[in-house]
């Protein structure tokens, strides 16, 4: 696929994503992200960050951090510049594929429902510059479509589909993240619109392993709560 058809795609497509605002697939990844550990002063790489949505939620709540959007689309960046004005955070228009970030210390870099739209030939050396700046503490988050929901859409529904919208197994993500000395953290599928629609990954820089014991992280509530809970199992299921 020509990339300049691409971009001419994306570009001609902000006006419906304007339509479409900020939905409910957008908003859960960004509870998500405030699950995971987002705090106001993270760092965070947003690549395919198509006209704002996401990265408007963000700078809503990413006051001390920083925030820089990458994508492929100029018109969805030039979007983005006119309505997001904030000095923490920085557009640029790329190819995410190969884009070297400005900001150190990421702490979450997201592709959000990016790379289904990525030429598969291309996902290895995405995930080998994705490793080249991603350090242990970093975490990447990844948003795609089931598999077979999109298998589903691609024979029923052809005509909602993207210019490039292809199923990515989950044995294909992880053959890429395994020659990039990346891992998988957490898996899970999940739904939104129908049911086990959509699924989310973290991924991070692979590591040796560190054995730490979660009673040093609680906090004295924590341990008391801890306590009570292992009684009243032990009283509940007295098996003896």
């Amino acid at each position: 696929m020509d990339t300049k058809n691409i971009i001419e795609f994306y570009d001609n497509l902000v006006p419906a994503q304007y339509r479409s605002g900020i939905n409910v697939r957008i908003y859960k990844l960004f509870k998500k992200l405030l699950h995971f550990g987002l705090k106001p002063d993270s760092r965070i790489l947003e690549l395919g960050s198509g006209i704002g949505n996401m990265t408007f939620l963000l700078s809503k709540y990413v006051k001390k951090g920083r925030i820089e959007a990458v994508d492929i689309s100029p018109k969805s960046v030039q979007f983005s510049q006119q309505r997001i004005r904030k000095p923490n955070i920085t557009f640029f228009s790329n190819d995410i594929v190969n884009h070297k970030p400005l900001i150190e210390n990421i702490d979450f870099i997201t592709l959000f429902d990016v790379i289904e739209h990525i030429p598969i030939d291309k996902h290895n050396e995405l995930f080998h510059n994705i490793s080249t700046f991603c350090n242990e503490h970093a975490r990447v988050l990844i948003n795609i479509p089931n598999p077979a929901y999109l298998e589903y859409d691609i024979e029923n529904h052809p005509e909602t589909l993207q210019i490039i919208d292809q199923p990515i197994p989950l044995k294909f993500i992880l053959k890429n993240l395994e020659n990039n000395d990346l891992s998988l953290l957490h898996f899970e599928t999940y739904s939104i619109w129908v049911e086990n629609d959509y699924q989310f990954l973290i991924i991070t820089k692979k590591s040796h392993f560190k054995k730490i014991k979660l009673r040093e992280k609680r906090t004295l509530l924590q341990k008391v709560i801890m306590k009570m809970e292992r009684t009243y199992i032990k009283i509940k299921y007295n098996y003896r």
